[in-house]
């Protein structure tokens, strides 16, 4: 099926063929006559970014469907954030790929190369210089990979050949004092014909801050224990130690099945205080070690017409939690888990029959799920014990109808397409619930995108709010809503195996519009509506209304006083929110400086010498016109550079381990080092702004009883009600090597009313984020003065800039104890510096790997009449020629 796109990168230009083209594939340079034929070659990251419009295939590594993304980041975008690695990369773009369908805190659906993965483990230590280029799609598109359509999409597109060795080490400190982390990470990722293979190790750790290093004041004392004492033995943040290993494989198996293998093993330890003792007078603290291991599989192939997917997991971890008493007898609560589960899930999409407009296609899901969760609690020499199991099988369907196709049979109506889908899940504790949905997708005229969506879907609660061990903790901060006074009281935590399942309806409208043809700035709304059943949340506080609905959650002395509070979850009655999601996102790509004649040339003599070539070019042949008014065929000039200036002479890798434009990337590209030559479109200046605005945020206890309003006085959880107003900022500048990128988040105050008319007021809350990066190795001057500074970056970053924290007052201007601003947010600004080295391979090996490569190689097709020999890694199956 042919389409027509504009391809902005990673997507094909079609160039006449030279024979210095020809050479810099390994091929003879025979004296060419007659014009050559149009072949694909691979465009790459520093590319022209004039669009380009092709007939042919759709781009390497797209995403199923014909949804089109909301925002396509190239790699020069990728590397303006100054992310360097996947989970950073997600930070940055944190305004772009939120949403308010989902049911809260979910990651968005990541594929890699347009292809389902087993998880996240897969790509999270991928380094961004890797990357070719990263699409942002609506929650819709998750149904054609056999999602539920409640998260946004994103698709990470690599590049076809890379190889490096990344090291990076940061440390973190707060400006305030008293706490310190650091982190460190080494990842080897080759990617190449045969497939990718990716190892990380990863260290990070962070000590102890505890309350006498902050400004906090305590009026309750233990008899003989001074304010100090008490200060001392409660951290607002513990100790922190975690080793993590993991290894990605990917090969081709069978033929033509892309097999994938993840392990990874973590082990995890922390402790905290959680106060004095009574009697003791000594600090007592929780110790919580976490083991796990994990293995991840999946499989990407075709059959006809359809793409078929498996992926599975299988996960085992244990967790041990000790907790400090103040007892001779019974000095430790224990508390113990084990967790096993695992997973596979078969997916399939494809044609099924052709209609006016284009081809109908369905996605079909199976899949099949079981967990093991077996708990132990012994306190005060008693032992309670929880075991549950659940298996779980899925089968689900999406059906595309394309109505009306610009340029097809029936197009009166512009790109119209429309979606049913449907899903069956069976629990073994729960029964069955089902899912059905609809949704439209419509673009009337151009870069104007519509869509619509409605699901009616079922939803269990996970095994740990059903199993989590219960755990309680003596002497926590509680503000009594009813009172208005804050309470030391013990708070119990944990699962509750009594919650039944929800049934949610959504409906969504959104809209993704580019107003100007050239220029890359777009404008996204999204209208979420949802109503819940039964809906399953956490109770946060005493408040009138929840102390009157679950009396037996709140236990009061003889004299009235809070003394106990269970926040285990529970089922309300009903749920009702509504939000509307305006954002826009804007990029203009920035000219970058040449570098000068005198630095070209030691460039090119440093590279001679690297690989031993004589630094005289050779003799060029001679030339003969190109038909198009390109580089003489026949002649040899300096091979373009896809960074705008040439490579040396012969078509040879750059210095810094890059190849010119047909391998550029493959083999580390700028981030091994390389690619520091100015004159091309490679800086970036972005901009993103998102405003989430609530209009309805309601829940009803019960039957009866009355609705808890987060907008209008109740409170949803430490900061208060629900803001009416969510703004995400990110703005970022990045040229020649430099960069800064500043982030902001905004939300408007709430108010929470208590029974004694003594309202909280909780004040509008501004933090600002900086990060600046300097890739050292993209400043040709610097590096050739001191060439081991090739592959590295320098970073430096400032969160919370202004030292920003929430400002809690009563109706008096007074500061509840429990909402002090140190303890909402006892880190406030910190600073964190970063160096990361990446290593490729030298000039002379990648020469040498790439001629190995040609040797094994099967021989190309061969070339049709006048037509210049193609490389085998530029062989397409389905050629494409350049559009007039």
């Amino acid at each position: 099926m042919q389409i027509k796109s504009t391809f902005l990168l990673g997507a094909a230009v079609f160039l006449p063929a030279t024979p210095a083209a020809a050479h810099q594939a390994g091929q003879p340079s025979p004296t060419v006559q007659a014009p050559a034929a149009p072949v694909a070659e691979p465009m790459t990251d520093e590319e022209d970014d004039g669009a380009i419009v092709v007939t042919g295939q759709r781009a390497r590594g797209a995403a199923l469907g014909d949804i089109p993304p909301e925002k396509t980041l190239d790699s020069r975008d990728v590397r303006a954030t100054g992310a360097t690695n996947i989970n950073e990369l997600l930070e940055a773009l944190a305004p772009q790929i939120g949403s308010a369908r989902g049911r809260g805190s979910e990651r968005p659906v990541l594929l890699l190369n347009g292809q389902r993965v087993s998880g996240f483990r897969e790509l999270r230590d991928i380094p961004t210089e890797a990357i070719e280029r990263v699409e942002i799609l609506p929650e819709e598109v998750a149904l054609k990979y056999g999602y539920r359509a409640d998260q946004k999409v994103v698709n990470i597109v690599l590049r076809q050949r890379f190889r490096s060795t990344a090291v990076q080490v940061a440390g973190t400190a707060a400006t305030d004092g008293g706490y310190a982390g650091g982190k460190g990470d080494i990842t080897r990722l080759q990617i190449g014909r045969t497939g990718r293979t990716t190892v990380n190790l990863h260290a990070e750790g962070n000590g102890m801050l505890t309350e006498d290093e902050r400004n906090i004041l305590v009026t309750e004392l233990p008899t003989g224990a001074t304010a100090a004492d008490v200060l001392a033995g409660r951290s607002l943040i513990g100790t922190k130690r975690d080793l993590r290993g993991s290894v990605t494989v990917n090969r081709t198996v069978l033929g033509n099945v892309s097999a994938t293998l993840n392990g990874e093993l973590e082990h995890n330890q922390a402790r905290a205080l959680i106060g004095l003792g009574d009697t003791l007078l000594t600090p007592l603290g929780r110790n919580t070690t976490s083991d796990s291991a994990h293995l991840g599989t999946t499989l990407n192939g075709d059959k006809g017409q359809w793409h078929w997917n498996v992926t599975g997991n299988a996960d085992l971890e244990r967790d041990t939690t000790g907790t400090e008493r103040d007892s001779l007898q019974y000095p430790t609560d224990r508390a113990r888990e084990k967790r096993a589960s695992g997973d596979l899930t078969a997916n399939a999409n494809g044609e099924l029959f052709h209609l006016p407009a284009g081809d109908a296609t369905a996605t079909m899901t199976l899949g099949a799920a079981t967990t093991q969760q077996d708990s132990e609690r012994i306190r005060a020499g008693q032992t309670t014990s929880i075991s549950l199991g659940r298996t779980s099988g899925r089968a689900a369907i999406s059906l595309d109808l394309p109505i009306s196709r610009r340029n097809r049979d029936f197009s009166a109506l512009g790109n119209l397409t429309l979606n049913g889908n449907a899903e069956v899940q069976r629990y073994s504790d729960f029964g069955t619930l089902t899912t059905l949905g609809a949704g439209a997708n419509w673009s009337p005229v151009d870069r104007l995108n519509l869509l619509g969506s409605w699901t009616r879907e079922g939803g269990a609660p996970d095994i740990q709010q059903l199993g989590d061990p219960i755990l309680e903790t003596p002497g926590t901060r509680i503000f009594d809503f009813t009172t208005g006074q804050t309470v030391l009281a013990t708070a119990i935590t944990g699962g509750n195996p009594a919650l039944l399942a929800d049934r949610r309806t959504v409906l969504k409208l959104g809209a993704n519009w580019q107003p100007v043809k050239d220029t890359d700035l777009r404008l996204r709304v999204d209208y979420v509506r949802s109503n819940t059943d039964r809906p399953i949340q956490n109770i946060f506080g005493p408040t009138p209304a929840l102390e009157a609905a679950f009396p037996d959650r709140f236990v009061h002395n003889s004299m009235g006083e809070l003394v106990s509070v269970d926040l285990r979850p529970i089922n309300f009655d009903g749920a009702r929110r509504a939000t509307l999601r305006v954002g826009l996102d804007f990029s203009k790509p920035l000219k970058s400086r040449r570098p000068s004649q005198s630095v070209m040339d030691q460039i090119r003599a440093q590279f001679s010498r690297a690989t031993g070539r004589p630094e005289s070019p050779p003799a060029a042949t001679p030339a003969t016109a190109s038909p198009a008014g390109g580089p003489a065929i026949g002649g040899q000039p300096p091979v373009a550079r896809t960074d705008g200036a040439p490579s040396p002479p012969d078509a040879g890798p750059a210095p810094g381990g890059s190849y010119g434009a047909r391998d550029r990337g493959r083999f580390g590209g700028r981030g091994g080092g390389g690619g520091f030559f100015g004159g091309g479109n490679r800086g970036r200046l972005q901009f993103s702004l998102t405003d989430t605005i609530t209009f309805v945020d309601k829940v009803s206890i019960g039957p009866g009883l009355p609705e808890l309003d987060y907008l209008h006085g109740e409170a949803a959880g430490g900061s208060g009600g629900t803001p009416r107003h969510k703004v995400e900022a990110q703005a970022g500048w990045s040229n020649n090597g430099l960069g800064v990128r500043g982030g902001a988040d905004w939300r408007s105050g709430t108010t929470v009313n208590t029974l004694t008319g003594d309202d909280l007021r909780f004040s509008s809350l501004a933090t600002f984020n900086l990060r600046l990066f300097d890739n050292l190795g993209d400043q040709p001057e610097l590096v050739l003065k001191h060439p081991w500074l090739r592959g590295t970056q320098l970073r430096f970053e400032v969160n919370n800039l202004f030292d920003s924290k929430p400002a809690v007052r009563n109706a008096s201007g007074e500061v509840p104890l429990s909402y002090q601003p140190d303890l909402l947010d006892p880190l406030g600004r910190t600073v964190m510096i970063s160096f990361r080295k990446l290593f490729s391979p030298s000039p002379r090996a990648m020469m040498r790997e790439r001629q190995q490569g040609r040797d094994r190689a099967p021989p190309p097709p061969p070339p049709a009449d006048g037509a210049a020999p193609v490389a085998p890694d530029q062989a397409s199956p389905t050629p494409a020629t350049r559009t007039p």
